[in-house]
């Protein structure tokens, strides 16, 4: 769906919770946070216009160049092609506020293969779920009278040089299909296989966190110019990001992430159920779920001291997981006594909070309980909360991101 925002001529699209849920399942494969975060916006943005201009523009609208080579592209750099009627359309998403200036990674303007006939900007908003097309020049413009970044490599134009009258260009489009859009490119040099592989062997450690910096930009065109380099670049990145990917102790402040633990990565404490618990304790965890629910996918367990006044007591705060099939995550959070105590503490309570500090869901030990939990709960990934133990003028928490 699309919509105005205040200034008219500017195209607004509504975020599907289905493409946000689906953005983020797919960019967690990416090998660095920038690079996650990068493919996430993308596909968001591209989620958003693409059905917009087959809807309302051209049927036959299509990525460049095509579907399957995007991950490969958005594992280095930023932005999205669109073939439209025989132009080809340069999505530059972006989450900043500020949209003073339109920033076009080099990328798309001077590899001759890649080169856009038009640079739209779209700000992104994930928490409000929506997209804005809030301006849009040609590759002609850019290059005349665009400044170069060698910093970040990217052409910069300022908002008050880009066409903000998006209205106004399907007009262009059909006024003067034949405008000239683009200016002439240097070619790229071509590089050596021997070369090549020796750059693709630096480049592929994830450590090397913007490797489109780090050679000169020529070599780095010409790489990702070729399908099969920029394919092997970005598969060689993820699969190193996985072969390193290790559990690091959990700062006080930082919350637990959940999503990780799908990959088999796990914060520090977080013991599997069989090291912590005799097997019929694990064995009754695994049946502690409600006719409905389906298995979980991932249990985890931490041992937790509890100390007070008057009691000593070790317990286990266990944690089960599923994906659902909306890209929901399904939680499932109970508290267990360790080691020789049969039951827990009486009057101790387990409180799930949001990230305000509202009471979500609590529940207190009675008498002889050798066990208690919350009920199961789904939410997308991304959503903070907080887990509270508490007795007596005792109180232990635990954050977690979903």
């Amino acid at each position: 769906m699309s919509f105005a925002f205040e200034t008219p001529q500017q195209i607004g699209i509504e975020i599907s919770l289905e493409n946000q849920v689906e953005a983020w399942r797919q960019s967690q494969s990416f090998s660095t946070p920038g690079s996650r975060r990068n493919a996430y916006l993308n596909h968001l943005c591209l989620g958003a216009v693409l059905p917009l201009l087959q809807s309302e523009y051209a049927s036959n609208s299509s990525v460049w160049p095509q579907v399957d080579a995007l991950p490969s592209i958005w594992e280095l750099v930023n932005g999205v092609a669109i073939n439209l009627n025989g132009v080809r359309l340069a999505l530059i998403p972006s989450q900043d506020i500020d949209t003073s200036e339109l920033r076009a990674p080099q990328e798309w303007v001077d590899i001759p293969g890649w080169a856009a006939d038009y640079y739209l900007a779209v700000q992104v908003n994930p928490d409000d779920r929506w997209v804005q097309i809030w301006g849009y020049t040609t590759h002609h413009h850019l290059k005349t009278h665009g400044s170069y970044d060698a910093n970040d490599h990217t052409y910069c134009l300022d908002a008050y040089d880009l066409v903000q009258d998006m209205n106004g260009f399907w007009v262009v489009r059909q006024l003067c299909p034949n405008e000239v859009t683009r200016t002439a490119i240097a070619p790229l040099p071509e590089v050596p296989d021997a070369q090549a592989e020796t750059l693709l062997q630096r480049l592929k450690n994830p450590s090397v966190i913007l490797p489109r910096l780090a050679i000169p930009f020529e070599l780095w065109g010409a790489l990702l110019e070729r399908d099969d380099w920029r394919q092997r670049l970005s598969q060689q990145r993820q699969a190193s990001q996985r072969e390193e990917a290790q559990p690091e102790p959990q700062s006080a402040s930082a919350p637990v992430n959940l999503s990780q633990w799908f990959q088999d990565i796990f914060d520090a404490g977080w013991q599997s159920l069989e090291s912590l618990f005799e097997p019929q304790a694990h064995v009754a965890f695994s049946l502690r779920q409600s006719s409905t629910s389906t298995p979980a996918d991932v249990k985890r367990a931490r041992q937790i001291n509890l100390e007070t006044p008057t009691l000593r007591q070790t317990l286990a705060l266990v944690i089960g997981l599923n994906t659902e099939p909306d890209g929901r995550i399904g939680i499932r959070i109970q508290l267990h006594p360790v080691g020789d105590e049969t039951y827990l503490p009486a009057n101790l309570t387990l409180t799930l909070r949001s990230t305000s500090g509202e009471t979500l869901q609590s529940i207190q030990t009675r008498e002889k309980d050798n066990y208690i939990r919350l009920k199961r709960f789904k939410c997308l990934p991304g959503k903070r909360f907080s887990v509270q133990l508490s007795l007596d003028e005792v109180s232990l928490t635990e954050e977690f991101v979903s």
